[in-house]
C-alpha cells in the first residue's frame, strides 16, 4: 500500500524515533548494538535506492515495535515461570532448615555488613545499598588525598585517567533531592512495583555492581603507580597504602575481583 510522501523533517523525526525504540531494546533488554546498526544500513541502503521512504519507514516501525513486544512477552514468561518456581520451592523447603545457598549468602552478608548503607532498606537491594555507600565512605575519605596526587601526577584537569575516573565517582556518589544518587533511580522504581519484577531488579543489580566494579578495578590498577610517578612523603605514603587496602578490600568484600572490564571483554 502506497503511504504519504513524508517531508524531511518527518522523516528525520520519524527515523530518530526508530533509532529510540532501538536504543530502547539494546539497553532494556540487553540485546547487541548490530541490531541498531543493521537498520542504519537499511536506511542509508532505502536513501540511496529512492524507495518509497513512508512505506520503508512503516515497516521498520512494525519491525522494531514487534521486536520490543517480543523480547517483553519472553521477560514475562521467564518471570512467570520464576516465580512458579519460587513458590514451589518455599512449599518444599522447612523454615528451620537453612540450605547451603542460604548459609552461603548470608555469610557473604555479614562479610558487608560493616559498610555504612544509603538508606536503600530493602531485604533485596542489601548488597547495593552496602556497595554504594561503600564508595561513598571511599569518596569522602580517600578520595581527596588521591584527587591531590592526580593533580600533581596531570596538572591538566582534562588530561590522563584524572577526569574520568573523577566523573565516573561523582555520578555514582552525588545525590538527588531525594538523598539517593541518580543512577538509583531505575532500581528503586523496580524495587516499589507490585508484583516485584525480579528478572528487572536482577539486571538493574547487575548494571550498578558492574558500573562499580569497573571503576573500583580503574582506580585499584591507577593507585600502585603513584609510587612511582610522584614523590610522596611519609604521611602520604600512609595514605595512599591505606587508599589501596580499603578499594582491594571492598573488590574481595562484595566478590567483585573477577568483575573487571578488561577481563570481562575477554570472554
Amino acid at each position: 500500500m502506497k503511504r504519504k510522501k513524508l517531508s524531511p523533517v518527518e522523516l528525520e523525526a520519524a527515523v530518530n524515533g526508530i533509532r529510540k525504540k532501538y536504543n530502547d531494546l539494546i539497553v532494556e533488554y540487553m540485546k547487541p548494538k548490530i541490531i541498531k546498526d543493521s537498520f542504519e544500513d537499511r536506511y542509508i541502503g532505502a536513501l540511496r535506492a529512492r524507495v518509497d521512504m513512508g512505506n520503508f519507514i512503516y515497516s521498520e516501525i512494525l519491525l522494531v515495535t514487534n521486536l520490543i513486544k517480543n523480547e517483553k512477552e519472553k521477560l514475562q514468561q521467564i518471570e512467570l515461570n520464576k516465580q512458579k518456581r519460587l513458590h514451589s520451592l518455599k512449599n518444599n523447603i522447612k523454615k528451620q532448615d537453612k540450605s547451603i545457598a542460604d548459609r552461603v549468602v548470608e555469610a557473604n552478608r555479614d562479610k558487608i555488613r560493616k559498610y555504612q548503607g544509603i538508606g536503600l532498606d530493602d531485604s533485596d537491594a542489601f548488597e547495593i545499598n552496602k556497595l554504594y555507600g561503600a564508595v561513598k565512605f571511599f569518596e569522602k575519605s580517600y578520595w581527596p588525598f588521591i584527587e591531590k596526587t592526580l593533580r600533581r601526577i596531570y596538572p591538566s584537569r582534562y588530561s590522563g585517567p584524572r577526569m574520568g575516573m573523577e566523573n565516573r565517582l561523582f555520578e555514582i556518589t552525588i545525590t538527588g533531592p531525594d538523598g539517593f544518587p541518580p543512577g538509583l533511580i531505575k532500581l528503586r522504581t523496580i524495587l516499589n512495583r507490585k508484583p516485584r519484577e525480579y528478572s528487572s531488579l536482577e539486571r538493574e543489580t547487575q548494571r550498578c555492581i558492574l558500573d562499580i566494579s569497573f571503576l573500583l578495578h580503574d582506580i585499584n590498577d591507577e593507585l600502585p603507580s603513584f609510587r612511582e610517578s610522584v614523590f610522596l612523603n611519609n604521611v602520604e605514603t600512609q595514605a595512599l597504602e591505606e587508599s589501596i587496602e580499603y578499594v582491594h578490600t571492598v573488590l574481595e568484600d562484595f566478590r567483585l575481583m573477577d568483575l573487571k572490564e578488561s577481563k570481562l571483554r575477554e570472554k
